[in-house]
C-alpha cells in the first residue's frame, strides 16, 4: 500500500530514472525491494514511461485513450524499430520472445531499449529501466553477465507500445492535480504548487472557491513561504498542531528528495546550508537542519553538537535498512569535525587509518 500510495502521489511527475529506486520508494516503503515494483506494476493499474531526457513518469491506466492511434508519436524510426514497434501495435503487448522472428533471428533487445529511450514502449516490470542505468557498466562486463541481463531481460514481462492518454476535463484535471499537491506537500503556495507542476494563478481560482465552500482553509502557516497559503480542511486541526509543537524526531533524508524543502521551497537557515544532489543526505530534528552527509558519505558536517550521537546512530540504522544511500554498498567518511569521532564509533562505523568506514 505504501508504494500504491507513493506511485500515485506523484503520477504525472517526471523524475530522472535513478531517483525512484534511490531516492523517492526506498524511504517511503518498508524493506523495499526491486520485486515489490515490479509485482505492482504487473497487476496493471499503473505503467511507466521514459522521457527523452532519461526521466521516468507513472501514469494510470485508466487514463490511457485506447481510440487514440499510438502511430502518430512515432516518427524517424530506423527500418528496424518500424517493424517492431508496429508489431507491437497490431499484437498488443509482447513477451520480448514472440518478437524474435521480425529481426530475422536478432535478439530484439537493442531495439526495445532504444524504443524505450524514445518514450516509445515500456515493460510491465521495471527490470530495462535498471538495465538502462547500468548500461555503461554493462558494456565493460564479462560476456556471461551481458548475456544473464539479457536472459533477466527476456523474463521480466511483456513491452507494449506507450498510448496516448485521454483529454480530460481541464477543471477536473486541475482539481486532480490540486489534490495530489495537498498530498505531497500538505500546505499549498505559490512555491509548493511550483513543485508539484501546478500553474499557481489556475489553482488559486480553484483554492479560493474550496476556501469559500469550506474544502480548504487560507493562512499564512509557514515563515518563508510567499502569499496566499491553503491546508485541506481535513488536515487543518493536525496539521497547525504539528507546525506549533514539531515532533522532536530525528530523520535523515536525502537532499533532493522532493519533501526536503530547503534550497527549494524554503531559502537555507545561515550556517546550515547544504547541497540539493543525490550524494548528500540531511538530518533534521524537529525540521530543522542538525547534519548532513556529503559527497556519498565521504564528508559529514554536523550543525547540532548535542545531537551528534543521536544523528549518527539514526544514520547507521537508516542505511543498514537500505533508506539512504540504497545502492552504495560502503560508507568512507573521510571528512568529519572533531566532535564527531565519539559518535562515530559509538554508531558502529570502523576506524581505518583516518577514516570511519561502515559497510552494510
Amino acid at each position: 500500500e505504501c508504494l500504491r500510495s507513493t506511485l500515485r502521489s506523484y503520477a504525472g511527475t517526471v523524475f530522472p530514472a535513478a531517483y525512484w529506486e534511490e531516492l523517492l520508494i526506498p524511504k517511503r516503503v518498508r524493506s523495499y525491494r526491486e520485486n515489490v515494483l515490479d509485482h505492482f506494476l504487473a497487476e496493471g493499474e499503473m505503467f511507466w514511461h521514459m522521457t527523452k531526457k532519461g526521466g521516468i513518469c507513472f501514469q494510470f491506466q485508466e487514463d490511457i485513450d485506447w481510440e487514440a492511434d499510438p502511430c502518430c508519436c512515432a516518427d524517424g524510426l530506423t527500418s528496424k524499430e518500424q517493424a517492431v514497434y508496429e508489431a507491437l501495435v497490431k499484437r498488443g503487448a509482447s513477451f520480448m520472445q514472440s518478437l524474435t522472428g521480425l529481426l530475422d533471428g536478432e535478439s530484439p533487445y537493442d531495439i526495445l531499449m532504444s524504443l524505450m529511450e524514445k518514450g516509445l514502449v515500456c515493460a510491465d516490470s521495471y527490470v530495462p529501466v535498471r538495465q538502462w542505468l547500468n548500461k555503461e557498466k554493462m558494456k565493460k562486463a564479462a560476456v556471461r553477465r551481458r548475456v544473464n541481463m539479457r536472459v533477466k531481460a527476456m523474463q521480466a514481462g511483456r513491452w507494449d507500445v506507450v498510448r496516448p492518454l485521454r483529454e480530460q476535463d481541464k477543471e477536473c484535471m486541475l482539481k486532480k492535480q490540486i489534490e495530489r499537491g495537498f498530498e505531497r506537500c500538505i500546505v499549498l503556495c505559490r512555491e509548493t504548487a511550483v513543485q508539484c507542476g501546478l500553474s499557481w494563478q489556475e489553482a488559486l481560482s480553484v483554492l479560493r472557491i474550496w476556501e469559500y465552500t469550506g474544502q480548504a482553509r487560507r493562512g499564512y502557516f509557514v515563515e518563508g513561504m510567499s502569499g496566499a497559503q491553503f491546508i485541506r480542511e481535513k488536515d487543518y486541526a493536525a496539521v497547525v498542531r504539528m507546525l506549533s509543537k514539531p515532533e522532536k524526531k530525528l530523520v535523515w533524508i536525502n537532499a533532493a528528495d522532493p519533501v526536503q524543502c530547503f534550497g527549494k521551497i524554503l531559502a537555507h537557515m545561515e550556517g546550515r546550508s547544504f547541497l540539493n544532489v543525490t550524494g548528500s543526505a540531511a538530518a533534521f530534528f524537529g525540521g530543522t537542519p542538525a547534519a548532513v552527509m556529503e559527497r556519498q558519505g565521504k564528508t559529514l558536517r554536523i550543525f547540532e553538537e548535542s545531537l551528534a550521537g543521536e544523528c549518527m546512530k539514526t544514520f547507521a540504522e537508516e542505511y543498514e535498512r537500505g533508506k539512504i544511500y540504497p545502492t552504495v554498498k560502503r560508507i568512507v567518511v573521510k571528512e568529519y569535525p572533531e566532535a564527531a569521532k565519539d559518535a562515530l564509533s559509538g554508531a558502529g562505523f570502523i576506524r581505518e587509518m583516518q577514516d570511519y568506514v561502515q559497510y552494510r
